[in-house]
């Protein structure tokens, strides 16, 4: 039997599943498209795969 995935597991392949968060300092975050967005955190970007937001967090921090 596998694991049971965690809220932060990249999910099924193509499906948007996540969004990137920013707060008002300006950092992002990588979050589950199902989860409430925290109080001080607005989504920027999403709903989309888990490659695209993650992509979009690195390129941020470069």
């Amino acid at each position: 039997m596998s694991p049971r995935p965690g809220p932060f597991d990249p999910g099924a392949e193509g499906r948007e599943t996540h969004l990137v968060l920013e707060n008002s300092r300006g950092r992002l975050s990588l979050w589950p498209s199902w989860r409430a967005v925290p109080a001080g955190w607005s989504a920027v970007f999403g709903p989309a795969t888990h490659p695209a937001c993650a992509g979009r967090v690195e390129a941020r921090r470069r």
